[in-house]
């Protein structure tokens, strides 16, 4: 007997029933049970023309499963999307309901199919919140409903809108997006009434306004737009430049410490002002420097730069006291390269001859030799000569061999080799062409000629700053091999010697430097605030984390955070107003970390954003142009914080 209980525990028998099971059954499903009910199951033994005893227990049934993840997908001016993960089980649909506040006891209610998991509620005010509901409805009825408070948006005007880095007919307009806007209406009007204006859609917030006058006043004007609605206007007045920019900027004969730069000739200069430094990254390496041209200039030679550093120069026009908009170049100094294909030719008991590669800029070489127990001894030679007889040597010596190249009063890294003199013994064949075939990020593959005679090959190879030699014996029969586990962006000096059962023959040195790990590409600072700034970057593949840290330009104390490989956005807070902080970021591999990116940002609502330059082209500017608009900010943003501290 199906028996089921009041609220109160009383049983319902008008709404018993009855299931009569075969002798052999020992269990049995009670179906078509209510939801969240108490029932009372008795069963009874039945005889022939006889009711035996009773056994009773009492069970509930469970609730209906109800909507889970039920959430706000989207928040509109007079709309909300509304989504939700459907429970397990046989739906009829869905019913969603919310109270009107300007009709009293009147709520809204939508009946859905069940196989929808959205839902768009429309005709709402603005700036309101609204509490939301919604239940699965079940063949059985409903379920419990669960409940969310929505809130539309507001209607707003853009904020931080800027117009800078005016040149002679174009000005350039930022601004921070609004949440919800549909797009944006952008007017520009001159003194004399002229007016034009241009609509952009939502994923604008730069445009570079064009066709305007010299030395003319323009008033600037943005208005989001919400679907049909526009919303507040926002205005700024801007002034075109009397005169233009330089068109072209090159760097040409770029050596370890010299740069020529050069430029066109622009009508009415009364001069030029040339200012240089390291870029971020090089920050250290030199100081930034400035200097004031005559009008008549159109080329100047850098001197006395740092070796391999990246530098960038920007060129600014004078016209009196009017300053022009900068042009940007950037250029990097070369390295003070090492000695390339420094190898032993020949040698006997009392000689060895070695040969290498000429390097570019070098101006001499010096090279020496020595014993393990012995002094060194040296020869500088001139930068013509690529070989020498090293004379005058003791027999069954090992020699320890370095070369390097010399610029001017510099010294370039040095390579070194060993080979042993012999008596009578006949020398070892050297292993010949040896070549580099492949470099990855932590590998360097090589090449060479089978060499006949040979029991084997060593192969050696020691970072060129610091590290441990390490070396591995490949077989007779090989011609290629793969050094392994190398640290990324290293420079190596590796040698292949020829084995002749214990016999080590004359090395052949070559030299590979290993690939750099990516960077941080599109590092950017957007939507500072007087106290805070939200970093951007675009995401590197196959990194772990990254190490993001930031510091006053005036401290050294450094805060750090690392970051899981999902971010592409960080927002810093509790910044001081007014003062300017460099950002820098790592991608992390493990526990290897990759090359920083730098950016410099000062915290104040009008401060300049930067942004990727490579989707620059969307605005309507090219990347060079851009290039222009980020170093004159980036640069007048600098002098004006060194100036106020």
């Amino acid at each position: 007997m199906i028996t089921p209980l009041s609220p109160k525990g009383y049983l319902l028998s008008t709404q018993q029933r009855q299931l009569d099971l075969k002798a052999d059954v020992s269990t049995a499903i009670v179906m078509e049970l209510s939801p969240n009910t108490d029932y009372s199951l008795t069963l009874y033994a039945v005889y022939p023309k006889l009711l035996g005893s009773s056994a009773m227990v009492t069970v509930k049934t469970t609730s209906l499963p109800k909507v889970s993840n039920f959430r706000v997908i989207e928040e509109g001016l007079f709309s909300l999307r509304l989504g939700w993960t459907p429970p397990v089980g046989k739906l009829v649909g869905f019913k969603i309901f919310i109270p009107r506040s300007n009709r009293p006891g009147f709520t809204y209610e939508h009946l859905l199919s069940g196989d929808v998991s959205s839902h768009v509620i429309d005709s709402l005010e603005e700036d309101k919140k609204y509490t939301i509901s919604i239940y699965a409805i079940y063949p059985q009825g409903p379920s419990e409903p669960i409940s969310l408070v929505g809130k539309t948006l507001k209607l707003v005007p853009v904020k931080q809108f800027l117009v800078q880095n005016a040149t002679t007919d174009t000005v350039q307009a930022r601004w921070a997006s609004v949440k919800g806007a549909t797009g944006y209406r952008l007017t520009w009007a001159s003194a004399d009434g002229h007016i034009e204006n241009v609509n952009l859609d939502d994923s604008f917030n730069f445009y570079m306004i064009q066709g305007l006058h010299a030395g003319s006043e323009y008033t600037v004007t943005i208005n989001p737009i919400f679907g049909d609605i526009e919303g507040p206007v926002t205005t700024t007045d801007v002034k075109t430049l009397e005169s233009s920019a330089v068109q072209t900027l090159k760097v040409s004969a770029v050596s370890t410490s010299t740069a020529v730069v050069s430029w066109n000739s622009v009508p009415g200069a009364t001069g030029y002002r040339l200012a240089w430094g390291p870029t971020p990254e090089f920050a250290g390496r030199d100081r930034p420097r400035q200097l004031a041209l005559n009008g008549s200039t159109t080329e100047y030679q850098l001197k006395n730069v740092a070796h391999d550093t990246e530098y960038v120069l920007t060129l600014y026009v004078l016209f009196g006291s009017v300053v022009g908009p900068g042009f940007p170049a950037t250029f990097r100094t070369s390295p003070l390269g090492y000695v390339s294909n420094f190898k032993v030719i020949s040698y006997t008991s009392t000689a060895i001859d070695v040969e290498w590669s000429s390097i570019v800029g070098a101006t001499e070489y010096k090279l020496s030799w020595k014993t393990d127990d012995g002094t060194p001894q040296f020869h500088y030679l001139d930068r013509n000569v690529l070989s020498y007889k090293i004379k005058d040597l003791n027999p069954q010596s090992i020699y320890t061999i370095t070369i390097c190249a010399v610029y001017g009063n510099s010294e370039g890294p040095e390579i070194s080799l060993s080979q042993l003199t012999v008596s009578d013994s006949e020398p070892i064949q050297a292993v010949r062409e040896v070549k580099v075939l492949d470099i990855g990020v932590n590998s360097i593959t090589l090449s060479w000629r089978k060499t006949p005679g040979v029991s084997g090959y060593k192969i050696s190879w020691i970072p060129f700053l610091w590290g441990d030699e390490k070396s591995q014996v490949a077989s007779a029969a090989s011609t290629t091999f793969t050094i392994s586990n190398l640290r990324e962006s290293t420079a190596y000096k590796i040698q292949v010697s020829p084995l002749v059962g214990s016999r080590e023959g004359s090395p052949v040195l070559v030299t590979a430097r290993t690939l750099d790990l990516p960077k941080v590409e599109g590092f950017a600072a957007l939507n500072t605030t007087d106290s805070s700034t939200i970093l951007n970057w675009t995401p590197v593949a196959g990194v772990s984390g990254y190490l993001l840290s930031w510091r006053h330009i005036s401290v050294l104390e450094t805060k750090t955070e690392t970051l899981g490989p999902g971010f592409f956005s960080y927002k810093i807070r509790d910044l001081q107003y007014g003062r300017t902080y460099i950002f820098t970021i790592r991608p992390l591999y493990g526990e290897v970390e990759g090359p920083i990116s730098t950016i410099y940002q000062r915290i104040c609502k009008t401060s300049f954003n930067y942004f990727n330059y490579t989707s620059s082209t969307r605005y309507g500017i090219s990347p060079v142009k851009y290039l222009v608009l980020v170093w004159d900010a980036f640069l007048k943003q600098i002098i004006a914080e060194i100036l106020k501290e």
